[in-house]
Protein backbone atom coordinates (compact mmCIF):
# COMPACT_ATOMS: atom_id res chain seq x y z
CA UNK A 1 0.00 0.00 0.00
CA UNK A 2 1.26 3.57 -0.92
CA UNK A 3 1.68 6.26 1.66
CA UNK A 4 -0.94 8.11 -0.42
CA UNK A 5 -3.47 4.88 -0.37
CA UNK A 6 -2.69 5.14 3.44
CA UNK A 7 -3.29 8.64 3.77
CA UNK A 8 -6.67 8.41 1.95
CA UNK A 9 -7.59 5.39 4.20
CA UNK A 10 -6.97 7.46 7.80
CA UNK A 11 -9.12 10.03 6.51
CA UNK A 12 -11.66 7.75 5.65
CA UNK A 13 -11.17 6.40 9.13
CA UNK A 14 -11.35 9.84 10.66
CA UNK A 15 -14.22 10.79 8.34
CA UNK A 16 -16.63 7.48 9.34
CA UNK A 17 -15.32 8.64 13.18
CA UNK A 18 -16.91 11.62 13.14
CA UNK A 19 -20.01 10.62 11.79
CA UNK A 20 -20.48 7.70 14.03
CA UNK A 21 -22.09 7.80 17.99
CA UNK A 22 -18.13 7.43 19.48
CA UNK A 23 -17.69 10.96 18.63
CA UNK A 24 -19.87 12.65 20.40
CA UNK A 25 -19.59 10.26 23.26
CA UNK A 26 -15.82 11.12 23.26
CA UNK A 27 -16.31 14.75 22.95
CA UNK A 28 -18.90 14.85 25.54
CA UNK A 29 -16.79 13.30 27.87
CA UNK A 30 -13.31 15.51 27.08
CA UNK A 31 -15.46 18.38 27.78
CA UNK A 32 -16.79 16.80 31.20
CA UNK A 33 -13.66 15.47 32.13
CA UNK A 34 -11.68 19.14 31.16
CA UNK A 35 -14.01 20.96 33.58
CA UNK A 36 -13.05 18.06 36.40
CA UNK A 37 -9.69 18.43 35.44
CA UNK A 38 -9.59 22.32 35.87
CA UNK A 39 -10.73 21.94 39.82
CA UNK A 40 -8.17 18.59 40.98
CA UNK A 41 -4.99 21.40 41.22
CA UNK A 42 -7.20 23.94 43.05
CA UNK A 43 -9.56 22.22 45.64
CA UNK A 44 -6.81 20.87 48.29
CA UNK A 45 -4.84 24.11 48.40
CA UNK A 46 -8.12 26.12 48.04
CA UNK A 47 -9.73 24.41 51.27
CA UNK A 48 -6.81 24.45 52.80
CA UNK A 49 -5.92 27.93 52.50
CA UNK A 50 -9.52 29.58 52.35
CA UNK A 51 -11.10 27.46 54.95
CA UNK A 52 -7.92 26.08 57.01
CA UNK A 53 -8.97 22.44 56.38
CA UNK A 54 -6.32 19.92 57.02
CA UNK A 55 -5.27 16.51 55.07
CA UNK A 56 -8.02 14.61 56.65
CA UNK A 57 -10.72 17.20 56.15
CA UNK A 58 -9.47 17.42 52.50
CA UNK A 59 -9.50 13.88 51.75
CA UNK A 60 -12.88 13.55 53.73
CA UNK A 61 -14.56 15.78 50.86
CA UNK A 62 -13.31 13.61 47.99
CA UNK A 63 -14.07 10.37 50.22
CA UNK A 64 -17.81 12.37 50.53
CA UNK A 65 -18.59 12.29 47.03
CA UNK A 66 -17.82 8.90 46.20
CA UNK A 67 -19.65 7.60 49.13
CA UNK A 68 -22.59 9.52 47.59
CA UNK A 69 -21.78 7.89 44.39
CA UNK A 70 -21.43 4.00 45.80
CA UNK A 71 -25.12 4.95 46.40
CA UNK A 72 -26.08 5.87 43.83
CA UNK A 73 -24.21 4.76 40.92
CA UNK A 74 -26.22 1.15 40.41
CA UNK A 75 -29.19 2.89 40.23
CA UNK A 76 -28.49 5.19 37.85
CA UNK A 77 -26.77 2.16 35.36
CA UNK A 78 -30.30 0.26 36.10
CA UNK A 79 -32.41 3.23 35.04
CA UNK A 80 -30.04 3.71 32.45
CA UNK A 81 -31.15 0.55 31.48
CA UNK A 82 -34.79 1.10 31.32
CA UNK A 83 -34.90 4.55 30.34
CA UNK A 84 -32.37 4.74 28.06
CA UNK A 85 -27.92 6.00 28.37
CA UNK A 86 -29.25 9.74 27.24
CA UNK A 87 -31.51 11.09 30.10
CA UNK A 88 -29.10 9.49 32.86
CA UNK A 89 -25.90 11.55 31.62
CA UNK A 90 -28.24 15.02 31.19
CA UNK A 91 -29.31 14.41 34.59
CA UNK A 92 -25.59 13.29 35.94
CA UNK A 93 -24.25 16.77 33.64
CA UNK A 94 -26.73 18.75 35.54
CA UNK A 95 -25.50 17.58 38.90
CA UNK A 96 -22.28 18.22 37.86
CA UNK A 97 -22.95 21.71 36.47
CA UNK A 98 -25.01 22.58 40.06
CA UNK A 99 -21.82 21.31 42.28
CA UNK A 100 -18.98 23.24 40.08
CA UNK A 101 -21.32 26.97 41.17
CA UNK A 102 -21.67 25.69 44.52
CA UNK A 103 -17.86 25.05 44.93
CA UNK A 104 -17.54 28.51 43.16
CA UNK A 105 -19.73 30.33 45.95
CA UNK A 106 -18.64 28.38 49.01
CA UNK A 107 -18.27 30.89 52.03
CA UNK A 108 -17.40 27.81 54.44
CA UNK A 109 -16.29 24.10 54.36
CA UNK A 110 -19.78 22.62 54.74
CA UNK A 111 -20.56 24.20 51.17
CA UNK A 112 -17.31 22.00 49.65
CA UNK A 113 -19.08 18.75 51.10
CA UNK A 114 -22.30 19.76 49.68
CA UNK A 115 -20.89 20.31 46.89
CA UNK A 116 -19.42 16.89 46.15
CA UNK A 117 -22.26 14.49 47.81
CA UNK A 118 -24.79 16.73 45.17
CA UNK A 119 -22.04 15.47 42.16
CA UNK A 120 -21.74 11.75 43.87
CA UNK A 121 -25.34 10.82 43.61
CA UNK A 122 -25.90 12.13 40.05
CA UNK A 123 -22.48 11.49 38.76
CA UNK A 124 -23.11 8.87 36.41
CA UNK A 125 -21.55 9.87 33.93
CA UNK A 126 -18.77 7.46 33.59
CA UNK A 127 -20.78 4.03 34.19
CA UNK A 128 -23.20 5.06 31.81
CA UNK A 129 -20.87 6.36 29.11
CA UNK A 130 -19.44 2.71 29.80
CA UNK A 131 -22.41 1.14 29.15
CA UNK A 132 -23.53 3.92 26.11
CA UNK A 133 -19.92 2.40 24.76
CA UNK A 134 -20.94 -1.40 25.50
CA UNK A 135 -24.38 -0.75 23.23
CA UNK A 136 -22.19 0.17 20.14
CA UNK A 137 -19.60 -1.90 20.02
CA UNK A 138 -18.84 -5.66 19.74
CA UNK A 139 -16.69 -8.19 21.61
CA UNK A 140 -14.03 -7.26 19.46
CA UNK A 141 -13.50 -4.49 19.48
CA UNK A 142 -15.41 -3.04 22.95
CA UNK A 143 -11.74 -2.68 24.71
CA UNK A 144 -10.70 -0.49 22.05
CA UNK A 145 -13.91 1.38 22.27
CA UNK A 146 -13.61 2.09 25.80
CA UNK A 147 -9.83 2.76 25.40
CA UNK A 148 -11.10 5.67 23.27
CA UNK A 149 -13.22 7.18 25.71
CA UNK A 150 -10.44 6.76 28.21
CA UNK A 151 -8.98 8.86 26.13
CA UNK A 152 -11.13 11.51 26.21
CA UNK A 153 -11.16 11.46 29.65
CA UNK A 154 -7.07 11.79 29.43
CA UNK A 155 -7.25 14.35 26.86
CA UNK A 156 -9.56 16.82 29.30
CA UNK A 157 -7.08 16.19 31.87
CA UNK A 158 -3.82 17.17 29.27
CA UNK A 159 -5.50 20.61 29.35
CA UNK A 160 -8.02 21.02 32.23
CA UNK A 161 -5.24 20.82 35.27
CA UNK A 162 -2.84 22.80 33.48
CA UNK A 163 -5.61 25.79 32.94
CA UNK A 164 -7.30 25.40 36.14
CA UNK A 165 -4.23 25.99 38.11
CA UNK A 166 -3.72 29.26 35.63
CA UNK A 167 -6.87 30.33 36.29
CA UNK A 168 -6.30 29.70 39.93
CA UNK A 169 -3.55 31.38 40.19
CA UNK A 170 -4.17 34.38 38.40
CA UNK A 171 -7.51 35.33 38.97
CA UNK A 172 -7.61 33.08 42.20
CA UNK A 173 -9.68 29.75 42.70
CA UNK A 174 -13.25 30.36 42.15
CA UNK A 175 -12.77 31.55 38.89
CA UNK A 176 -11.35 27.73 38.13
CA UNK A 177 -14.89 26.66 39.71
CA UNK A 178 -17.45 28.86 37.24
CA UNK A 179 -15.23 28.62 34.28
CA UNK A 180 -15.82 24.56 34.55
CA UNK A 181 -19.60 24.96 35.25
CA UNK A 182 -19.51 26.94 31.62
CA UNK A 183 -17.91 23.74 30.14
CA UNK A 184 -20.59 21.53 32.18
CA UNK A 185 -22.94 23.46 30.28
CA UNK A 186 -21.33 22.64 27.01
CA UNK A 187 -21.51 19.33 27.69
CA UNK A 188 -25.44 19.54 28.46
CA UNK A 189 -25.81 20.91 25.31
CA UNK A 190 -23.81 18.55 23.24
CA UNK A 191 -25.79 15.39 24.42
CA UNK A 192 -29.18 17.46 23.70
CA UNK A 193 -28.32 17.86 20.59
CA UNK A 194 -25.94 15.47 19.12
CA UNK A 195 -26.36 12.44 21.35
CA UNK A 196 -28.37 9.65 19.85
CA UNK A 197 -29.77 7.61 22.26
CA UNK A 198 -28.26 4.25 22.50
CA UNK A 199 -31.06 1.80 23.67
CA UNK A 200 -33.95 2.77 21.29
CA UNK A 201 -37.58 1.33 23.25
CA UNK A 202 -37.40 -1.60 20.77
CA UNK A 203 -34.23 -2.48 21.37
CA UNK A 204 -34.32 -2.43 25.55
CA UNK A 205 -37.43 -4.27 25.10
CA UNK A 206 -35.26 -7.42 22.90
CA UNK A 207 -33.17 -6.79 26.13
CA UNK A 208 -35.52 -7.72 29.04
CA UNK A 209 -34.94 -11.19 30.76
CA UNK A 210 -37.11 -13.16 29.74
CA UNK A 211 -40.92 -14.02 30.73
CA UNK A 212 -40.93 -15.34 34.28
CA UNK A 213 -36.94 -14.33 34.87
CA UNK A 214 -35.56 -11.57 37.18
CA UNK A 215 -32.77 -8.96 37.34
CA UNK A 216 -29.74 -9.81 38.82
CA UNK A 217 -29.67 -8.38 42.44
CA UNK A 218 -25.82 -7.73 43.15
CA UNK A 219 -25.18 -10.81 45.14
CA UNK A 220 -26.79 -12.85 42.12
CA UNK A 221 -24.85 -10.69 39.45
CA UNK A 222 -21.48 -11.68 42.02
CA UNK A 223 -22.60 -15.29 41.43
CA UNK A 224 -21.57 -15.21 37.57
CA UNK A 225 -18.32 -16.71 36.78
CA UNK A 226 -15.28 -14.45 37.06
CA UNK A 227 -17.23 -10.95 38.11
CA UNK A 228 -16.71 -11.39 42.15
CA UNK A 229 -12.79 -11.35 41.05
CA UNK A 230 -12.91 -8.29 38.83
CA UNK A 231 -14.77 -6.56 42.17
CA UNK A 232 -12.22 -7.36 44.30
CA UNK A 233 -9.17 -6.30 41.36
CA UNK A 234 -11.68 -3.20 40.66
CA UNK A 235 -11.80 -2.18 44.61
CA UNK A 236 -8.16 -2.59 45.20
CA UNK A 237 -6.84 -0.81 41.89
CA UNK A 238 -9.35 1.99 42.96
CA UNK A 239 -8.13 1.89 46.65
CA UNK A 240 -4.10 2.02 45.84
CA UNK A 241 -4.83 5.01 43.09
CA UNK A 242 -6.75 7.13 45.20
CA UNK A 243 -4.82 7.54 48.33
CA UNK A 244 -2.29 8.75 45.78
CA UNK A 245 -4.23 10.66 44.08
CA UNK A 246 -5.79 12.48 46.81
CA UNK A 247 -2.82 13.66 48.53
CA UNK A 248 -1.01 14.49 45.37
CA UNK A 249 -1.06 18.51 45.60
CA UNK A 250 -0.41 18.31 49.50
CA UNK A 251 2.27 15.93 49.01
CA UNK A 252 3.62 18.29 46.24
CA UNK A 253 3.83 21.37 48.59
CA UNK A 254 5.37 19.71 51.48
CA UNK A 255 7.72 17.32 49.90
CA UNK A 256 8.58 18.03 46.34
CA UNK A 257 8.48 21.69 46.12
CA UNK A 258 8.84 22.33 49.76
CA UNK A 259 10.35 25.79 49.10
CA UNK A 260 8.10 27.13 47.01
CA UNK A 261 4.69 29.54 47.19
CA UNK A 262 1.23 27.50 46.90
CA UNK A 263 1.14 29.49 43.80
CA UNK A 264 4.05 27.99 42.09
CA UNK A 265 2.79 24.50 43.43
CA UNK A 266 -0.15 25.06 41.67
CA UNK A 267 0.99 25.80 38.11
CA UNK A 268 3.82 23.00 38.37
CA UNK A 269 1.02 19.99 39.62
CA UNK A 270 -1.58 21.66 36.69
CA UNK A 271 1.60 21.06 34.27
CA UNK A 272 3.15 17.34 35.80
CA UNK A 273 -0.65 16.70 35.27
CA UNK A 274 -0.94 17.83 31.79
CA UNK A 275 2.18 15.86 31.09
CA UNK A 276 0.22 12.86 32.62
CA UNK A 277 -2.42 13.05 30.11
CA UNK A 278 -0.26 12.91 27.27
CA UNK A 279 0.85 9.48 28.19
CA UNK A 280 -2.70 8.49 28.35
CA UNK A 281 -3.13 9.66 25.05
CA UNK A 282 -0.84 7.13 24.05
CA UNK A 283 -1.41 4.56 25.78
CA UNK A 284 -5.11 4.81 25.52
CA UNK A 285 -5.17 5.69 21.80
CA UNK A 286 -2.48 3.99 20.58
CA UNK A 287 -1.63 0.72 22.61
CA UNK A 288 -4.46 -0.35 24.18
CA UNK A 289 -5.85 -2.28 20.66
CA UNK A 290 -2.03 -3.85 20.23
CA UNK A 291 -1.54 -4.69 23.70
CA UNK A 292 -5.14 -6.25 23.88
CA UNK A 293 -4.08 -8.42 20.57
CA UNK A 294 -0.91 -9.40 21.92
CA UNK A 295 -1.42 -10.46 25.39
CA UNK A 296 -5.71 -10.43 26.27
CA UNK A 297 -7.28 -8.15 29.03
CA UNK A 298 -6.04 -10.66 31.87
CA UNK A 299 -2.17 -9.78 31.28
CA UNK A 300 -3.14 -5.95 30.36
CA UNK A 301 -5.19 -5.67 34.17
CA UNK A 302 -2.11 -7.64 35.84
CA UNK A 303 0.77 -5.53 33.90
CA UNK A 304 -1.00 -2.07 34.66
CA UNK A 305 -1.81 -2.83 38.32
CA UNK A 306 2.40 -3.79 38.53
CA UNK A 307 3.01 -0.44 36.56
CA UNK A 308 1.53 1.52 39.15
CA UNK A 309 2.78 -0.07 42.24
CA UNK A 310 6.36 0.34 40.48
CA UNK A 311 5.55 4.11 40.32
CA UNK A 312 4.13 4.79 43.90
CA UNK A 313 7.26 2.70 45.46
CA UNK A 314 9.96 5.07 43.82
CA UNK A 315 7.50 8.22 44.75
CA UNK A 316 7.56 7.05 48.03
CA UNK A 317 11.00 6.40 48.30
CA UNK A 318 12.83 9.13 46.50
CA UNK A 319 10.63 12.19 45.87
CA UNK A 320 13.47 14.09 43.84
CA UNK A 321 11.15 16.52 41.47
CA UNK A 322 13.46 14.95 38.31
CA UNK A 323 12.26 11.49 39.66
CA UNK A 324 9.13 12.08 39.81
CA UNK A 325 8.50 13.73 36.49
CA UNK A 326 9.54 10.65 35.23
CA UNK A 327 7.17 8.15 37.75
CA UNK A 328 4.28 9.86 37.38
CA UNK A 329 3.37 8.68 33.85
CA UNK A 330 3.61 4.84 34.02
CA UNK A 331 0.74 5.80 37.03
CA UNK A 332 -1.30 6.91 33.98
CA UNK A 333 0.11 4.04 31.56
CA UNK A 334 -1.03 1.59 34.31
CA UNK A 335 -4.14 3.06 34.87
CA UNK A 336 -4.57 3.47 30.34
CA UNK A 337 -4.06 -0.64 30.56
CA UNK A 338 -6.32 -1.48 33.98
CA UNK A 339 -9.63 -0.08 33.37
CA UNK A 340 -10.47 -0.44 29.79
CA UNK A 341 -9.24 -4.47 30.53
CA UNK A 342 -11.35 -4.77 33.54
CA UNK A 343 -14.70 -2.74 31.92
CA UNK A 344 -14.04 -5.35 28.10
CA UNK A 345 -13.87 -8.18 30.62
CA UNK A 346 -16.90 -7.70 33.12
CA UNK A 347 -18.77 -6.95 29.94
CA UNK A 348 -18.51 -9.82 28.68
CA UNK A 349 -19.33 -11.74 31.42
CA UNK A 350 -22.62 -10.76 31.74
CA UNK A 351 -25.90 -10.68 29.56
CA UNK A 352 -26.22 -7.66 27.19
CA UNK A 353 -29.37 -6.45 29.37
CA UNK A 354 -27.72 -6.25 32.84
CA UNK A 355 -24.76 -4.43 31.36
CA UNK A 356 -25.35 -0.85 32.50
CA UNK A 357 -26.10 -2.26 36.48
CA UNK A 358 -22.56 -4.04 35.99
CA UNK A 359 -20.76 -1.60 34.99
CA UNK A 360 -22.81 0.70 37.63
CA UNK A 361 -22.34 -1.85 40.16
CA UNK A 362 -18.53 -1.86 39.29
CA UNK A 363 -18.35 1.31 39.61
CA UNK A 364 -20.06 1.12 43.17
CA UNK A 365 -17.25 -1.53 43.74
CA UNK A 366 -14.96 0.75 42.39
CA UNK A 367 -16.31 3.94 44.93
CA UNK A 368 -15.48 1.65 47.87
CA UNK A 369 -12.00 2.13 47.26
CA UNK A 370 -12.56 5.85 46.07
CA UNK A 371 -13.79 6.25 49.62
CA UNK A 372 -11.20 4.15 51.80
CA UNK A 373 -8.13 5.48 49.68
CA UNK A 374 -8.50 9.06 50.90
CA UNK A 375 -9.26 8.39 54.70
CA UNK A 376 -6.42 6.13 54.93
CA UNK A 377 -3.79 8.28 52.54
CA UNK A 378 -5.35 11.47 54.60
CA UNK A 379 -4.74 9.71 58.22
CA UNK A 380 -1.10 8.66 57.06
CA UNK A 381 -0.42 12.12 55.71
CA UNK A 382 -1.32 13.62 58.95
CA UNK A 383 -0.47 11.16 61.25
CA UNK A 384 2.78 9.51 59.79
CA UNK A 385 4.58 11.28 56.70
CA UNK A 386 3.66 13.13 53.69
CA UNK A 387 5.30 10.02 51.96
CA UNK A 388 2.82 7.36 53.49
CA UNK A 389 0.09 7.19 51.55
CA UNK A 390 2.78 6.82 48.18
CA UNK A 391 4.05 3.43 49.98
CA UNK A 392 0.73 2.38 51.08
CA UNK A 393 -0.45 2.78 47.73
CA UNK A 394 2.53 0.44 46.43
CA UNK A 395 1.91 -2.36 48.70
CA UNK A 396 -1.98 -2.13 47.48
CA UNK A 397 -1.03 -2.19 43.89
CA UNK A 398 0.80 -5.31 44.47
CA UNK A 399 -1.94 -7.03 46.39
CA UNK A 400 -3.90 -6.11 43.20
CA UNK A 401 -1.48 -8.40 41.24
CA UNK A 402 -1.46 -11.24 43.24
CA UNK A 403 -5.57 -10.98 43.52
CA UNK A 404 -5.66 -10.51 39.57
CA UNK A 405 -4.08 -13.80 39.33
CA UNK A 406 -7.20 -15.04 39.45
CA UNK A 407 -8.38 -13.85 36.39
CA UNK A 408 -6.58 -16.48 34.08
CA UNK A 409 -9.77 -18.52 35.06
CA UNK A 410 -12.18 -16.05 33.10
CA UNK A 411 -13.08 -17.09 29.53
CA UNK A 412 -14.04 -14.42 26.48
CA UNK A 413 -17.48 -16.25 26.62
CA UNK A 414 -20.53 -14.09 27.16
CA UNK A 415 -22.89 -15.07 30.77
CA UNK A 416 -25.80 -16.76 29.06
CA UNK A 417 -29.42 -14.42 29.01
CA UNK A 418 -31.17 -14.70 32.24
CA UNK A 419 -34.11 -17.00 32.66
CA UNK A 420 -31.88 -19.45 30.15
CA UNK A 421 -30.61 -23.36 31.13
Amino acid sequence: MTQTQESENQFVRFARFLRSPLFPIFMIMFVDVLGVGMTIPVLPLFAQNQFGASAFQITLITSAYFLAQFIASPQLGRMSDKFGRRPVLLVSQSGTLAAFLISGAAVALPFLYLARIIDGFTGGNISVAQAYLSDITDEKNRAQGIGLVNAAFSTGFLFGPAFGAFMAAQFGPRTAYFAAACFSITTILLTYFLLPESLTPERRATMKPKEGAKKNSSLEMLRLPGVAILMMVAFVGQLGFFAFQSVFVLWSEKVMFVSYNAKFVQQAVGFILTYVGVVGIITQTFLVKPIVSRFGERMMVAGGLLTRSLAFAIMALSPLIPLVIVTVPLISFGNGLLMPGLIALLTYLVPPGERGYAIGLAESVQGLGRISGPLVAGFLFDRVNPSAPMGFAAIVGVLGVIVSLSLWRITKKRAPDFGGD
